[in-house]
C-alpha cells in the first residue's frame, strides 16, 4: 500500500510538472501574437533549415496540450515562438544557449526529473536547521521513521520585511530546480539573489526577481551541501557540507575565497554570520559549535561544546551579542560569542530534535522548531517561553524565519507546507502554503518583504510573492503610474524615466549618485554642478557655482557630506552639501586639466589624475603623495579599491597602473593588453576584479589578487568606450559609448537590450546605491534614468 501511495504521489508530481510547463508555453504563445500551430510549424522550418529542425504539429499539441515532449523539441519550440516580438512581428529567434531559455530548461529537468518511469530514491546529507541564513542536513544515523531516505536540510533565513499574507496561488516563476533535494535557502541582503544548495553538492545563484540562474553552479564540496549564508555586506557567502569543511564563495565571480575551512570532524549543518560580517558561525554532528575570523579564515577562541548530540542550526542576535544553537538534545543553547561562554541554563521545552532557530530582527524574541512538530517563541533575555506552543502542522517542522518587521513567523515542515503565523499573537496567519510535494526544508523570505522562498526534498525552490499593505492598499500618495513602475520591476524589466536637462552638452559630462541615493550630481553649464532629485527629478537648490571652466569628474565622500568637482581650469574644489558652500581653498595642480577625482573608501583620501595621479589629505588639502610616476601620457581615470588599499589609474600610454596607497609604490607590474588610451577604470565592490575601457573597442578585466600584467577576459564593444562602472553587487558591468550596455561580469554578455533613448554619444554612467535606478550622461547635455534591479 504504502508503494501505491508513493507511486500516486510521483504521478501527481509529474502531472503537475506538465500542467506546468502547458500553461507557460500557452502564456508565451498569447503574448507573441498567438500564432497558429501551422504558422509556427512554417517558421521553425524557415528559421532552423540548416539545423534540418522540424516542429510537427503533433509535438506542438502535446506540449501545449501538457503531454511530454524531449527537451530539444521543447527548446525548439520556445525558440520559434520567440521569433515573435509582444506586437505579434517577427524578431531574431534567441541562440541555443541564451540565458532567456535558462527557465525553460529548469522547468523540463523539473518535469524529467518527476516521470514515474525514473527512480525517485536518493540520498543527500541530513539536514539539521539554520536561522540567520543557513540551513543544514542530517545524518543517516536519525532513527527510522523520523527521517526519509536522503535526509533534509534547512535554511537560514536573513530577516526579512512583510505587511501581509503571501499569495498562495501565485508563484513568481516556476519552481527553481536542482538534480537533488534542496536542503537550504538564503537571500542576499539586497534581495537580489537566491543561493540554493542540495544534496547534489552543488550550489546555485538565482536572480530573485526573474528567477534566471546566476552564472554555473558553485563546485567544491565533494557531498551534498547541508547550509548556506550570505556575509551582511553581502560579498561572500558561507556554505557548510556534509564533506565535514566550510567553504566561502565570492557571489559575484562564483570562484571559492580561500581554502576551505577544516575543524569539524564530522557534517556540518549550519553556518551563520555575526552582524558586524567579522565571525562566521558552524555547527555541525561532531556536537561542537566553531568560530571563525572571516579576515584570517582562522578559529576564533574555543570550540564551543555543551550539546551532546549533533548541533543542527545556529544564529546570532541582531546586535551579535548573543549566539543561539539547537540540536538533536532537544534543547537550545545561549552563548556570549566574544567569550565563548554559556550564558544560563539550556531552555527546554521541545520532546522531540530542535532543528531551527532564529532571533527576531529586534532581538527580543527567539523562534524554535521542533521534530515535534511545534514552532515556540521565548525570550532570549531570560529564557522563559512566551505563549503556547505554535500547533498546526502535521509533522516535524524544520525552519523558522522571521520577517523583517519580525511580524510574521514562517515555518516549514515535513508536511509538505509553509504556514505563516503572527508573531505577537502566535496565530495562525492566511491558510498553509502548498505546492510542494515532498516535505519543505528550508524558509526565506526576501529582504524586502516582495518574496517568500521555500526548499523541499521535491528538488524545488518555490518563491511566491507577498502582498504588503502598500500592496492591496495603496497609499495615498501612491499612483496608478507608481504602482505600474514598481509592477514592472518585480517582474525585472528596465522602465525608462523622463530625461533630465543639465543644458550643457560637452565631451566630459560626469554623473554621480550620493551614497544614500537621495542625491543625483552632474555637470552642468558654466563649471557648475547641478543637484537633482532623481525620485522627482527637480533641482534640490540653487547649482554649485565657482569653476572657471567645465567640470570634468565629481565624486561625494563616502558619508555624503562632501562633494568633490574637477574641472579643466586646473583646480578640484570640496563642496560642503549641508551648507552649499565651498570648502578650504581649492587644490591646484598647475599641470593642466584635472580629468578624475575620486574619494576613499574612508574619505581621508583624494585622488586626481590628469597630467599625473596624486593623492591629496581631504582635511587640510595639502598633498599626501605623487606625482606617482610611472605614466607616460595622460592619466584619465582613477578609482580606490573597496578596502582603500589600492589605487588603480588609467592613461592613455595605454597601461592600468596599481599603487599601494600607503606607499605609493607601484603595485605589481603594469597593466598592458589594450591598443589605445584607456578611459576608465573600476573596482569590482568585493575588490576582486578591475574593469578597464578603452578607445581600442574593448573592456578587459583583470585579476586584482594577482596583479599579473595580462586580462583576466576581455570583450568587445561597437566603438570607444568612454565609461565602465559595476553594479552595487557586482554582477553587472555597465559600459558606455557608442551604445549603453549592461553585461554579466562573468562572461561580458549583454543583459538585456541596450538603454536607449539619447541623442547624442552617451559619456558616463553611475548605478544608485541601491540598484534601482540608472542614471546615463549624454553628450547632448541629458541625463537619462532607468528605474529596475541592476
Amino acid at each position: 500500500m504504502a508503494e501505491q501511495d508513493t507511486n500516486t504521489d510521483i504521478a501527481g508530481a509529474y502531472g503537475e510538472a506538465l500542467r506546468n510547463q502547458a500553461v507557460h508555453l500557452s502564456r508565451l504563445r498569447a503574448e507573441r501574437g498567438n500564432p497558429s500551430l501551422r504558422a509556427v510549424e512554417a517558421r521553425a522550418r524557415k528559421l532552423f533549415a540548416q539545423e534540418k529542425a522540424a516542429l510537427p504539429i503533433a509535438t506542438q499539441s502535446a506540449a501545449l496540450g501538457g503531454r511530454y515532449v524531449g527537451v530539444d523539441r521543447l527548446m525548439l519550440l520556445v525558440r520559434t515562438l520567440m521569433s515573435w516580438d509582444e506586437y505579434g512581428q517577427e524578431c531574431p529567434a534567441p541562440g541555443r544557449r541564451s540565458p532567456v531559455l535558462e527557465p525553460w530548461r529548469a522547468r523540463w529537468v523539473a518535469t524529467a526529473a518527476a516521470r514515474p518511469a525514473r527512480r525517485q530514491g536518493r540520498s543527500l546529507p541530513e539536514p539539521g536547521p539554520a536561522s540567520h541564513g543557513a540551513a543544514p542536513a542530517r545524518p543517516a544515523d536519525r532513527p527510522p521513521g523520523r527521517e526519509p531516505a536522503g535526509g533534509p536540510g534547512r535554511e537560514g533565513s536573513r530577516p526579512s520585511t512583510v505587511g501581509g499574507p503571501v499569495l498562495p496561488d501565485a508563484l513568481a516563476y516556476a519552481p527553481l530546480v536542482h538534480t537533488g533535494p534542496v536542503v537550504a535557502a538564503a537571500f542576499s541582503p539586497d534581495g537580489r539573489l537566491l543561493a540554493t544548495t542540495s544534496a547534489d553538492t552543488l550550489v546555485r545563484l538565482w536572480e530573485s526577481a526573474t528567477g534566471t540562474p546566476v552564472g554555473e553552479p558553485l563546485t567544491g564540496h565533494t557531498e551534498g551541501v547541508s547550509s548556506v549564508a550570505f556575509s551582511p555586506d553581502g560579498r561572500l557567502v558561507a556554505t557548510g557540507s556534509g564533506d565535514r569543511t566550510v567553504r566561502l564563495w565570492s557571489p559575484v565571480t562564483g570562484a571559492p575565497v580561500g581554502d576551505p575551512l577544516v575543524g569539524h570532524t564530522d557534517e556540518v549543518w549550519a553556518v551563520a554570520f555575526s552582524p558586524d560580517g567579522r565571525t562566521l558561525a558552524t555547527a555541525g554532528a561532531d556536537e561542537t559549535v566553531r568560530l571563525w575570523g572571516i579576515t584570517a579564515r582562522t578559529p576564533v577562541g574555543t570550540v564551543l561544546t555543551g550539546h551532546n548530540d549533533p548541533v543542527w542550526s545556529v544564529a546570532f542576535s541582531p546586535d551579535g551579542r548573543l549566539l543561539a544553537t539547537a540540536g538533536r538534545d532537544r534543547t537550545v543553547r545561549l552563548w556570549d560569542p566574544a567569550g565563548g561562554t554559556p550564558l544560563g541554563k539550556p531552555l527546554t521545552g521541545h520532546t522531540d530534535d530542535v532543528e531551527s532557530v532564529a532571533f527576531s530582527p529586534d532581538g527580543r524574541l527567539l523562534a524554535t522548531a521542533g521534530a515535534d512538530g511545534t514552532a515556540r517563541l521565548w525570550d532570549p533575555a531570560t529564557g522563559s517561553p512566551l505563549g503556547e506552543p505554535l500547533t498546526g502542522h502535521t509533522g516535524p517542522v524544520f525552519s523558522v524565519a522571521f520577517s523583517a518587521d519580525g511580524r510574521l513567523l514562517a515555518t516549514a515542515s515535513r508536511d509538505k507546507t509553509v504556514r505563516l503565523w503572527n508573531s505577537g499573537t502566535g496565530a495562525p496567519t492566511g491558510e498553509p502554503l502548498t505546492g510542494h510535494t515532498d516535505q519543505v526544508w528550508s524558509v526565506a523570505f526576501s529582504p524586502d518583504g516582495s518574496l517568500l522562498a521555500s526548499a523541499g526534498h521535491d528538488r524545488t525552490v518555490r518563491v511566491r510573492p507577498c502582498a504588503t499593505p502598500r500592496t492591496s492598499r495603496p497609499a495615498a500618495g501612491d499612483t496608478s503610474g507608481l504602482r505600474a513602475i514598481l509592477h514592472a520591476m518585480s517582474r525585472g524589466h528596465r522602465v525608462p524615466l523622463p530625461v533630465l536637462d543639465t543644458g550643457h552638452a560637452g565631451p566630459e559630462v560626469p554623473v554621480a549618485f550620493s551614497p544614500n541615493g537621495c542625491l543625483l550630481a552632474s555637470a552642468a553649464r558654466a563649471g557648475s554642478v547641478i543637484l537633482w532629485d532623481p525620485v522627482t527629478r527637480l533641482p534640490e537648490g540653487r547649482p554649485l557655482s565657482a569653476h572657471g571652466d567645465a567640470v570634468t569628474s565629481l565624486a561625494f565622500s563616502p558619508d555624503g557630506r562632501l562633494l568633490t568637482t574637477a574641472s579643466h581650469d586646473e583646480t578640484v574644489r570640496l563642496w560642503d552639501l549641508t551648507t552649499r558652500l565651498t570648502v578650504g581653498r581649492p587644490i591646484t595642480s598647475r599641470e593642466g586639466p584635472v580629468l578624475s577625482v575620486a574619494f576613499s573608501p574612508r574619505g581621508r583620501l583624494l585622488a586626481t589624475a590628469g597630467h599625473a595621479p596624486r593623492l591629496w589629505d581631504v582635511r587640510g588639502g595639502e598633498p599626501f603623495a605623487g606625482p606617482l610616476t610611472g605614466h607616460t601620457d595622460r592619466v584619465r581615470c582613477v578609482a580606490f579599491s573597496p578596502d582603500g588599499t589600492l589605487l588603480a589609474t588609467a592613461s592613455d600610454d595605454r597601461t592600468v597602473r596599481l599603487w599601494d596607497c600607503a606607499t605609493a609604490a607601484p603595485f605589481g607590474e603594469p597593466l598592458t593588453g589594450h591598443t589605445d588610451s584607456v578611459r576608465s577604470v573600476a573596482f569590482s565592490p568585493d575588490g576582486t576584479l578591475l574593469a578597464t575601457a578603452s578607445d581600442d573597442r574593448t573592456v578587459r578585466l583583470w585579476d586584482c589578487a594577482t596583479a599579473t600584467p595580462g586580462a583576466r577576459t576581455s570583450f568587445g564593444c561597437t566603438g570607444p568606450v568612454s565609461s565602465v562602472v559595476f553594479s552595487p553587487h557586482g554582477r553587472l558591468l555597465g559600459t558606455v559609448g557608442d551604445d549603453v550596455l549592461l553585461r554579466d561580469v562573468a562572461d561580458g554578455t549583454p543583459s538585456g537590450e541596450p538603454l536607449t533613448g539619447r541623442t547624442g554619444s552617451a559619456r558616463s554612467m553611475a548605478f544608485s546605491p541601491d540598484g534601482h535606478l540608472v542614471a546615463v550622461r549624454g553628450g547632448d547635455g541629458t541625463v537619462r534614468l532607468w528605474a529596475g534591479h541592476f
